[in-house]
């Protein structure tokens, strides 16, 4: 009886990764006899919704462990729930890029879900062997993704960057895990990095450890130093494929560094606060310095992406009570906002090349009015403006800060945002470039109708982040619910 009972505990908890599972397998299968693009596409948005609506069932379990691999809690499942939500997002936002470009859409669809299992995967893992999967589960699909464009030469260097850079990252992380192993005797992650929260028990062994694990974490996280692949990418694969690298894959990253590196653990140990803070300070201002003279819209985002990691590791640097709070509230955050940004670069991308360079904005406001007002809102949001979600996510990054005493790090965070004001402005200043201003005569994709599903989406998210700037007690009781 009580073995019936952890099975039905372990089906219950692992039901949105066996409905993703089994709506692959219902994918490829309809990709290998229907051969019809449409059908795939019907079948992975219903197989994401499902995996979504499936959060409900668990939800009351929480906590719960299963199979000795996976651990469900309160920040898994809204980590999970990011990760459904961009992806449906995405594979919706993909058809009609894909039938533009004449891309076989449903090989893209079968590999968006192997990514999005890979990323639930890394989510809920609670064992050095779930993660590692998870982690090549998404790395895999991500570098055939990145290269999907055949004819595209920037899309073939960017698939085989990845390739080689996740190649040696993972590596990295793999070597990490072997040394904690070897000085733990453990490959699940409490008794694993148990040394961690007791000085009296660190070793030299576990401190190297420690640091690949990060390292390799960071190269998925695009932190400096490890930061050059991201550029590159997100510049040349599809901007569908953009935007679930900066979104899903990013979620996933961040809650499995979370659960790995607590913030009462770094706090406590000075050697992982020094290289937490080192990360930190130089991703922030890297990223925001290297994306002030960028001319592509995506590298300037990547870049800005960077400088966001860095922005939340000062949560992840702060023991108060405020830090999980504020590092849940900056991933809802980046994950809307970036939904939305490159959201909107993907609809008004053409045939042939995507809408990337910062020339195909000028005159937006006038040329499309309703793109251009969701384009601007989540810029703003980057910004920190208030009455947007990025207002309320840096004010609880900055409340996390103060409140543990690392003025510095604030001070740092503060000037970069200034810094950032530059770029920022300058997309929303060229939206609202007039018709006699254009220099060229020409503006590349300004015939691009923009579908009306896809316009809902791009409309949904940026309302969601003025709902989470305007009442963010809404979604701050669910954390409170889900996580204490």
């Amino acid at each position: 009886m009580n073995r019936m009972s952890a099975l039905h505990t372990d089906l219950v908890m692992m039901l949105p990764h066996i409905v993703l599972a089994a709506g692959t397998v219902a994918a490829l299968l309809a990709a290998a006899f229907a051969r019809r693009n449409a059908t795939v596409m019907y079948i992975s948005v219903a197989t994401l919704l499902c995996s979504f609506l499936s959060l409900g069932i668990l939800t009351p379990h929480l906590p719960a462990g299963c199979t000795g691999l996976f651990y469900v809690d309160g920040v898994s499942a809204i980590s999970t729930g990011l990760v459904l939500f961009a992806s449906l997002c995405v594979c919706v936002l993909a058809y009609p890029y894909f039938t533009m470009h004449a891309l076989p859409a449903r090989e893209f669809s079968i590999l968006l879900l192997l990514a999005t299992l890979g990323c639930l995967v890394i989510v809920s893992s609670s064992h050095f062997a779930s993660l590692f999967l998870g982690i090549e589960l998404v790395g895999i699909p991500l570098v055939i993704m990145a290269a999907y464009r055949r004819g595209s030469p920037i899309g073939i260097e960017a698939g085989f960057k990845y390739l080689v850079l996740a190649g040696v990252s993972s590596a990295v992380l793999l070597f990490g895990m072997a040394l904690l192993y070897a000085g733990s005797g453990s490959l699940v992650f409490g008794p694993a990095l148990a040394s961690l929260a007791r000085p009296a028990m660190q070793t030299p062994l576990t401190h190297l450890g420690a640091a690949l694990l990060i390292a390799g974490l960071g190269f998925k996280l695009a932190l400096v130093p490890f930061h050059f692949w991201a550029p590159d990418v997100y510049q040349g694969a599809p901007a569908p494929v953009t935007l679930f690298v900066a979104t899903a894959s990013k979620a996933a990253v961040i809650t499995a560094l979370l659960r790995l590196f607590p913030p009462a653990v770094i706090d406590g140990d000075r050697y992982l606060f020094v290289l937490f803070a080192a990360f930190s300070v130089a991703s922030m201002t890297v990223g925001n310095l290297l994306a002030l003279r960028q001319q592509s819209i995506k590298r300037m985002f990547a870049y800005s992406s960077i400088a966001h990691s860095g922005y939340l590791l000062v949560a992840f640097l702060s023991a108060g009570p405020l830090a999980h709070t504020a590092i849940i509230l900056y991933l809802v955050f980046y994950v809307v906002t970036n939904l939305c940004a490159f959201g909107v670069v993907s609809l008004l991308s053409g045939v042939g090349a995507d809408a990337d360079d910062l020339d195909d904005y000028a005159g937006l406001s006038w040329r499309k009015p309703w793109m251009a007002m969701v384009l601007i809102l989540a810029v703003l949001s980057l910004l920190g403006i208030p009455l947007t979600a990025g207002f309320i996510a840096k004010f609880s990054v900055v409340a996390a800060g103060m409140a543990s005493m690392h003025l510095a790090l604030v001070l740092a965070l503060a000037i970069n945002t200034a810094v950032s004001a530059y770029y920022y402005l300058r997309i929303i200043m060229t939206m609202f470039i007039g018709p006699e201003d254009i220099l060229s005569g020409e503006i590349r994709h300004s015939e691009r109708r923009v579908p009306i599903i896809g316009a809902f989406v791009v409309s949904f998210q940026a309302a969601l982040l003025l709902f989470i700037g305007i009442a963010p007690k809404y979604l701050l009781e669910l954390i409170g619910r889900l996580v204490y």
